[in-house]
C-alpha cells in the first residue's frame, strides 16, 4: 500500500501524541518511524516537482520553437500575398480562378481606407480618445499603508514560501 505525503502528515500528527508514554517520556525510535515515513513521501514529492520542472521548461522551448515556426509561416503567406497583389497590379488583372474554383484571387483596387498619422503630429482633444485610467501601482499602495494611511480596497498579505532546490 502507497502512502501520500497528505496522509504521511496527518499520520505525524497523530502519532506524535502516541509516541509518548504513561510517564510522559518520548518514544524515540516510534517517533523517527513516524518521521522517516513523511520524509521518504516528502522526498518523493520533490522529485516529482523537479521532474515537472524539466517538463515544463522543456515545453516552454518547444512552444518557443513553435511560436517561431508560425511567425515564419505567416511572414511567409503575407509575402506571398503581395506577390501575387504585385503581379496582379502589373498585369491589370483582378480575378484569377482554379478551373474547379476552388482556388480564387480577386484584386478590389482602392477599396479600402484607412488613416494615417505623421509621426509626432499633435492633434486637439476633440480627435484624440479618451485617456484611459491609470493603473494602481501595488508599490505606492504598499509603502502608503505601510506609512500608516488608510487604503480602501487594498491590504497587505503575507504567505508561506517553499523553497525546492
Amino acid at each position: 500500500m502507497t502512502v501520500s505525503l497528505y496522509r504521511a502528515a496527518a499520520d505525524v500528527q497523530q502519532r506524535i501524541s502516541l509516541c509518548v508514554d504513561e510517564d510522559g517520556v518520548i518514544d524515540t525510535d516510534k517517533l523517527d518511524m513516524i518521521e522517516a515515513t513523511f520524509k521518504e513521501r516528502a522526498v518523493a514529492v520533490v522529485a516529482v516537482y523537479k521532474g515537472k520542472g524539466h517538463t515544463v521548461d522543456t515545453l516552454k522551448r518547444y512552444l518557443a520553437e513553435i511560436e517561431a515556426q508560425i511567425k515564419r509561416e505567416e511572414t511567409n503567406q503575407a509575402r506571398l500575398k503581395d506577390y501575387l497583389q504585385a503581379c496582379m497590379l502589373m498585369t491589370g488583372t483582378e480575378s484569377i480562378k482554379s478551373d474547379d474554383g476552388l482556388l480564387t484571387a480577386t484584386l478590389y483596387r482602392d477599396r479600402d481606407e484607412s488613416v494615417e498619422l505623421d509621426e509626432g503630429a499633435e492633434f486637439q482633444a476633440a480627435l484624440c480618445n479618451d485617456p484611459k485610467p491609470p493603473a494602481p501601482s501595488k508599490t505606492k499602495i504598499k509603502n502608503a499603508i505601510l506609512a500608516g494611511e488608510a487604503v480602501a480596497g487594498a491590504r497587505i498579505v503575507r504567505r508561506d514560501r517553499l523553497t525546492i532546490k
